[in-house]
């Protein structure tokens, strides 16, 4: 779908609304890997964009999170704005990923771990789809290692502004 370029109808969507129900959609998998799902949601978040879009993103970005991390890890989403921007965090307290293939994470059907990641399932789309995504939407998203474990995904989105008389 994103190959063809069709065009988008984009609408506002509160960014937090979306998380929320990923979240709940992603509760059975964190409870039964003992994973601990934290969020820290700001309300005022909007962005123009399609909400099956930002769900394709959070979706991806939290289970992986779950899928990824150690049995007993944390999973931490903030969402927040700043500026004219809004920025989901999600970070993970998981097996993290090498240096090396951090460049290379975004790469379609790139895997770090090639055993672990059949047995976790996946095609290694995932992350192409966060990346492209976003950029259909004027957003970027960046990924760094956490210390002393784990990863941080920040995707950044210009925030919705209505003009005057406009609605959210």
């Amino acid at each position: 779908r994103m190959d063809s370029a069709a065009p988008l109808e984009r609408l506002p969507v509160n960014v937090r609304d979306v998380l929320e129900k990923v979240r709940h959609m992603l509760t059975p998998l964190a409870e039964e890997s003992r994973i601990t799902v934290e969020t820290e949601l700001a309300g005022d978040c909007v962005v123009l964009a399609t909400e099956d879009d930002l769900y394709q993103i959070a979706f991806n970005l939290m289970e992986n999170a779950v899928k990824y991390n150690v049995p007993g890890g944390r999973v931490m989403v903030s969402l927040r704005g700043m500026g004219d921007l809004v920025l989901l965090t999600v970070e993970d307290t998981g097996v993290g990923i090498p240096e090396a293939d951090l460049p290379k994470i975004f790469d379609r059907f790139y895997r770090v771990d090639k055993a672990r990641s059949r047995a976790a399932g996946g095609t290694g789309l995932g992350l192409s789809i966060v990346r492209d995504t976003a950029r259909q939407h004027g957003g970027a998203v960046t990924v760094c290692r956490r210390e002393p474990e784990g990863t941080r995904f920040e995707v950044a989105f210009p925030r919705y502004e209505p003009k005057g008389g406009e609605e959210r």
